[in-house]
């Protein structure tokens, strides 16, 4: 069965039964080539001409039927599964494989004019459900401070500034207690560093240390805080 392909109706076919492609020009099949073990053929239409693969081909004429494929901007070869949070590559029919970074989020590489860049799943949810969005300069924000759950509704446009405030106690925290370090006099001092400005004042009991820490906290990181 022979399909029209998009953008080259009138000149060209799709025969989903031998893989190739038929010209209505010249009434005949045209070449398949191959390449680094793909085949591709060369589509010609207002006087020029380009390489299409096969499998891409395949693909534009014969969608899968998965309404959770979304597109993702500026990157035309892929499509962002919004059920399984993958990265479906159109060209190779195939879907991408995330990876876990050291700081526990999954991440995936999407290339463009030959120059791959790292997305984290997180940025692409957030990007598919706020096209219109300028996050230039921004930072997404997981609310509940798990890096694993990428539903949209766990997410937040955030500077830097805010997106620190709102981690969990460090691991080197001997205290255990988030924004507050006994001195060698046991005395406990707060520090918070915020925008740049730090904040810092030291009593002589934790009990003080933790009211004061819980009210400047939430009054300068807002819905940001993170106690810990």
């Amino acid at each position: 069965m022979k399909i029209d392909i998009p953008n080259f109706e009138g000149i060209y076919q799709y025969d989903t039964e031998l893989n190739q492609v038929y010209s209505l020009y010249n009434n005949k099949y045209l070449k398949n080539c191959l390449d680094k073990g793909l085949y591709y053929v060369r589509l010609c239409k207002n006087g020029k001409g380009k390489n299409y693969n096969i499998r891409h081909l395949f693909y534009i004429c014969n969608p899968i039927e998965n309404k959770n494929l979304v597109r993702i901007l500026d990157y035309d070869n892929y499509r962002f599964d919004t059920e399984l949070y993958k990265v479906y590559n159109i060209k190779y029919n195939r879907y991408l494989k995330n990876s876990l970074d050291n700081h526990g989020y999954h991440r995936v590489g999407l290339c463009k004019n030959k120059i791959k860049t790292t997305f984290g799943i997180h940025l692409l949810v957030y990007m598919i459900n706020n096209p219109t969005e300028d996050i230039t300069g921004y930072e997404i924000d997981h609310i509940d401070g798990n890096p694993l759950n990428n539903n949209i509704n766990n997410l937040r446009k955030a500077t830097r500034s805010q997106n620190m405030s709102n981690t969990k106690i460090h691991k080197n925290n001997i205290l255990g207690i988030k924004n507050i370090s006994k001195t060698k006099w046991n005395t406990y001092t707060f520090t918070l560093k915020k925008n740049k400005i730090k904040y810092q004042k030291t009593f002589k009991t934790l009990e003080e240390a933790i009211e004061h820490r819980d009210r400047v906290v939430l009054e300068k990181c807002g819905d940001f805080t993170n106690l810990g």
